[in-house]
């Protein structure tokens, strides 16, 4: 009995033992991975279209095919935005109709004017939308550098105007080595070397100044009758900053104010020796045998103190005729702008 009883001590001992062990965990079993979807989601990058800058006088139109394609390559090489291959044969007036087809969200295009052997090249970027211009720069280039520079400057506009979020490792400037120009339309173009490609000796040449003053003008937008539409005083504004940018520095201004004299102190700020160029064009259907549309613009600068310095009303069945007379009565009377 004794024997039993130890035996069964000695059992339960045994017991407690291998409970109390610690426990050693087996292999666990791999989980089945769990399925992964690939969501199509849309891009959310705005479209950018540049069009060929358009080229006056003497200059060669390959000029502004080239400085288009270099603001295409710079804005792929910055990212942050969809750009559209350059297109051809578009007409300026036909410029927003075709951002629309080609559902674009911003467009940019510009002017090229020779001036000695650089060219002053005004860069104009339009939202679609509203068909406004959202930016404008006037600058003075001497090559491919300097034009990556203007793309640059448009780039980094575009970011604040669209409110791109990005990081400041993605938006500094490029180091190291210029950007080239597109080898299928001619590495490394020379403004100097284009210009030995004028047209005939014949054509007529543009009078341009080779030392622009110091004063700039800052044009605000065109007024208009209530009739005309906003693309054509868009156009108005687009063609008086390409013909005044032939002859001064020109800077952005805003729209038009209702009423400038009182407004001129705020537009010029703290730089009071520039100028201030403002419009009025209205049209009209005339003639009865050969109807056409008849324009008559009336171009104003004011001084920085509200006053106006200078006036005249030029009229043509053109209205970029109209525009380019007006300017040119001014630069003639007032060459130094002042």
């Amino acid at each position: 009995m004794r024997r039993l009883i130890t035996f069964s001590v000695l059992c339960c001992l045994a017991v407690g033992l291998v409970a109390a062990a610690p426990h050693t965990p087996g292999p666990r079993p791999t989980p089945s991975p769990t399925p992964f979807v690939h969501l199509n989601l849309p891009s959310f990058e705005s479209t950018v279209l540049i069009y060929p800058f358009d080229t006056a006088g003497e200059l060669s139109p390959k000029v502004g095919v080239q400085i288009a394609h270099i603001f295409a390559d710079e804005f792929k090489t910055l990212g942050n935005f969809n750009v559209l291959p350059v297109p051809t044969n578009i007409e300026r007036a036909n410029f927003l109709v075709n951002a629309h087809t080609e559902k674009a969200d911003y467009y940019i295009a510009g002017y090229v004017t020779p001036i000695g052997q650089s060219v002053a090249v005004v860069t104009q970027l339009v939202g679609v939308e509203s068909g406004v211009i959202l930016y404008s720069q006037t600058q003075e280039i001497y090559g491919v550098n300097d034009a990556a520079s203007l793309a640059l400057q448009c780039h980094d506009a575009l970011l604040e105007i669209s409110g791109t979020k990005v990081s400041v490792t993605t938006t500094e400037a490029p180091t190291g080595a210029p950007s080239a120009a597109p080898t299928k339309n001619g590495a490394n173009f020379n403004v100097s070397h284009l210009f030995a490609h004028h047209a005939a000796a014949t054509a007529r040449p543009v009078a341009v100044a080779s030392v622009r003053p110091e004063r700039a003008v800052i044009l605000v937008g065109i007024h208009g009758q209530t009739s005309l539409p906003s693309s054509v005083l868009n156009r108005a504004t687009t063609l008086l900053t390409r013909d005044l940018a032939a002859h001064f520095t020109v800077r952005d201004g805003g729209e038009a104010p209702a009423n400038l004299a009182s407004a001129a102190d705020a537009i010029c700020g703290t730089d009071r020796d520039n100028t201030i160029a403002s419009g009025t064009l209205t049209q009209q259907h005339v003639g009865g045998f050969r109807p056409h549309l008849y324009s008559r613009f009336t171009l104003q600068i004011w001084t920085c103190f509200g006053d106006v310095l200078y006036e005249t009303t030029e009229s043509n069945d053109d209205v970029a005729k109209a525009i380019l007379n007006a300017v040119s009565d001014y630069v003639q009377t007032h060459p130094s702008n002042s």
